[in-house]
């Protein structure tokens, strides 16, 4: 379907003024760069220190036996993210200022994690079941709270930074981040180092870069453009013509097959150290690996996208995913392989170096599907239904998100090769599907 949908309200086209920008103009939109980067760079920082599959899923599993509940921090960390965001589009879809909802989402983001500090510093590990307890509280808020934010924020970073710049500002915001995230690993190295204490000071310096991340938002100017609210009934009138087009259908699909590939994550460090024997403290090594390869392959996937466009990176993202499983399932065959053992003459130091390989494709994946979810759904949505789109989409995918939680059951019942074998299953799934995605550069049909 083309044109605009007949439940919404045409917004003012974004055609270039055949005018040159102003100082002023060009002054704005600098600052609106700097700060735009900062804050993406800042608030990946924040997430790397209470990481999901390399922290979090380490300081649950010393709270509780059931992997269930460790495969729920990943669930809940993409699930939550991705399920309040059809009603955030529907609250700021058409207002005038988009900066003052992306401020206050991100600085409930931040206290959510400062109340978490809190509660692990006054009472440490010692009580579980009220530790655990607190803790799912407080990372279920602050997901809620990202979820929310991301979507205003998206269309802040729109409408502060033009068009023909929006691919190297998202750029920028990934590669930035990723480096932060390099400093992040050493951090939850030495933390993890310290014992349980380590994990208190994780989610206090979490805290505090989140707090200047949502200070940097507040720097953003985005230009001005007349309110065009619409009412929530409306709002949600227009969600089934946004599905109806066939190109946003089958970039849901696919995307739920990738989430899907994702049910092995907060596996593969519980396996390290279960079936490899790696110390606690090797998650900061391999975050900081991980990190290293955002930084490497962020120039590699920014090529990828001006040369080819968004298909080619999503389909490079999701062998990268693949891989990550059959690299986990063959180093665990060469360990109890007897006569492979022979010729090794530290297991230890092998397995851990081999399996850093795991790591070095979960963070080039991570930069690469940052950087085509951002770019990918803005080069889907029509202006006028940016929000909505956006909101509509991730909405979707929160459900599907939920399911990797199952793979806690999996691994219980039949152990972490059974989870893996699923993984690579869901991952040539989204290969497959990924045939199917719209052509780069082409109009949203």
């Amino acid at each position: 379907m083309t044109g605009t949908p007949p439940t919404a309200r045409p917004a003012p086209a974004e055609v270039p003024e055949a005018r040159s920008p102003s100082h002023q103009d060009r002054q704005r939109v600098r600052r609106s760069f700097v700060f735009g980067v900062a804050n993406g760079g800042l608030l990946l920082l924040g997430d790397a220190l209470i990481h999901p599959v390399l922290v979090l899923a380490v300081f649950v599993d010393r709270l509780t036996e059931s992997r269930v509940l460790v495969g729920l921090v990943p669930a809940l960390s993409v699930s939550l993210w991705f399920l309040p965001q059809a009603v955030a589009a529907a609250l700021v879809e058409g207002r005038r200022s988009q900066l003052p909802w992306a401020a206050w989402g991100g600085i409930v983001r931040a206290a959510a994690i400062g109340l978490l500090a809190a509660i692990v510093l006054a009472g440490g590990l010692e009580a579980d079941r009220q530790v655990l307890w607190a803790f799912f509280l407080c990372y279920a808020l602050y997901n809620i709270a990202a979820g929310f934010a991301f979507v205003p924020l998206v269309e802040l970073s729109a409408r502060a930074i033009p068009a023909d710049r929006r691919g190297f500002f998202f750029s920028q915001r990934n590669f930035w981040g990723a480096l932060l995230a390099l400093l992040a690993g050493l951090i939850v190295q030495w933390a993890l180092a310290s014992g349980d204490a380590g994990f208190a000071m994780l989610f206090a310096t979490s805290f505090a870069v989140l707090a200047l991340a949502a200070y940097t938002t507040l720097w953003m100017a985005e230009r001005p453009v007349p309110a065009q609210p619409r009412s929530l009934r409306a709002w949600f009138e227009n969600v089934p013509t946004v599905l109806a087009r066939r190109s946003v259908r089958r970039f849901i699909v696919f995307r739920s097959f990738l989430a899907l590939s994702a049910i092995a994550d907060p596996f593969f460090i519980i396996y390290a150290q279960y079936r490899l024997g790696l110390p606690a403290e090797t998650a900061g090594t391999y975050l900081a690996l991980s990190a290293i390869a955002r930084v490497a392959s962020n120039p590699l996937w920014g090529w990828v996208v001006s040369r080819w466009g968004n298909r080619q990176l999503l389909q490079l993202t999701t062998v990268l995913r693949l891989l990550m499983p059959l690299l986990a399932l063959t180093l665990g065959a060469l360990v109890r392989w007897d006569r492979f053992l022979v010729l090794v003459n530290d297991v230890e130091r092998f397995a851990f170096v081999s399996f850093a390989l795991v790591f070095l494709a979960y963070g080039a994946a991570l930069s690469a599907q940052m950087l085509a979810n951002l770019t990918a759904v803005l080069d889907l949505a029509h202006p006028h239904e940016r929000p909505t789109l956006v909101g509509v989409t991730n909405s979707v995918l929160g459900v599907v998100a939920l399911v990797p939680m199952l793979g806690g059951l999996v691994v219980d019942r039949l152990g972490f090769d059974a989870v893996f074998v699923l993984a690579i299953v869901l991952a040539l799934l989204a290969l497959i599907t990924s045939g199917l995605l719209a052509s780069p550069r082409r109009v949203p049909r």
